[in-house]
Formats: structure tokens, C-alpha cells, sequence
């Protein structure tokens, strides 16, 4: 918890308890999370807790780079703590989004290419995760 609010005060975040909520909430799941499934998670805590609260808050932490927006899946945004540079696996069989650990290319590296420079980046793959594969495998023998 003191860890949260060191993070929020550095940024200039002002300190509320729904905020810190979601921060918390987001950090703990430690995976990619919908506004919808943050506002489930957390509005027994807060009663007259809205959707559009939750949003408002994801949006500051976006502005502030404290969490960042996933748009692999085209019919929703997830959102995950994780910031750093990094790429995403979109199963499309079960939908579930997996981070990759890819080196990175010389360009994300010194975060400019041709001379623009690179803020931020998500690079998605699309296809089978190893766990639906698996469940295919198994059914044909």
C-alpha cells in the first residue's frame, strides 16, 4: 500500500481511496484487466462507486504513465500496470492476452526511428496460445 501511494504522490496524483483501489487492484491481478472487470473487482469497497469513476481514474493513470492501455482485442481496452516496453499475444481461440519477452530492437532500445522519436509502443501477435493448443493436441490422439 505505501508503495502505491509513493508511486501516485510522485506522479502528483492526488491521494483517494477509489484510486488507490484500482491501483492496488491493478497491481495485484498483475494481468491485463478491463475497466469493467476493475470496477467489479473493487466496487463491494466503495459504495456509489461508478463505471465512469473507474474510467476517469485509468484515464489519469494513462496521462501519467502509471498503467498502460491494451487495444489487441478490438472489442475492448485492457489495461495493465506494466509500462516498459513489451509485446502482446492475443489467443484467438480462449482470448486470453499473454506479455512476451522479446529483445527488443535496436530502435525501441534508443526509443527513436528515423529520427522520430518513439514514446510508446505495443506490438501485438495474434494466434493460438500454447495451453488451446495443448487442449487440440490432446483431443486427436
Amino acid at each position: 500500500m505505501q508503495e502505491s501511494i509513493k508511486r501516485l504522490k510522485e506522479k502528483g496524483i492526488r491521494i483517494t481511496p477509489q484510486r488507490l483501489a484500482v491501483f492496488n487492484f491493478l497491481k495485484k491481478q498483475n494481468r491485463h484487466l478491463t475497466a469493467e472487470e476493475i470496477f467489479q473487482g473493487i466496487k463491494k469497497n466503495f459504495l456509489g462507486l461508478s463505471l465512469a469513476t473507474v474510467y476517469s481514474i485509468l484515464e489519469l493513470f494513462k496521462k501519467e504513465r502509471l498503467i498502460q492501455e491494451i487495444r489487441i482485442d478490438f472489442y475492448k481496452s485492457c489495461f495493465e500496470v506494466k509500462t516498459g516496453f513489451h509485446h502482446h499475444f492475443f489467443c484467438k481461440k480462449c482470448g486470453k492476452i499473454l506479455d512476451l519477452e522479446i529483445k527488443p530492437c535496436k530502435h525501441l532500445k534508443e526509443k527513436e526511428v528515423e529520427g522520430n522519436i518513439i514514446e510508446e509502443f505495443q506490438g501485438y501477435f495474434y494466434g493460438i496460445c500454447k495451453d488451446c493448443r495443448e487442449n487440440v493436441k490432446g483431443r486427436k490422439s
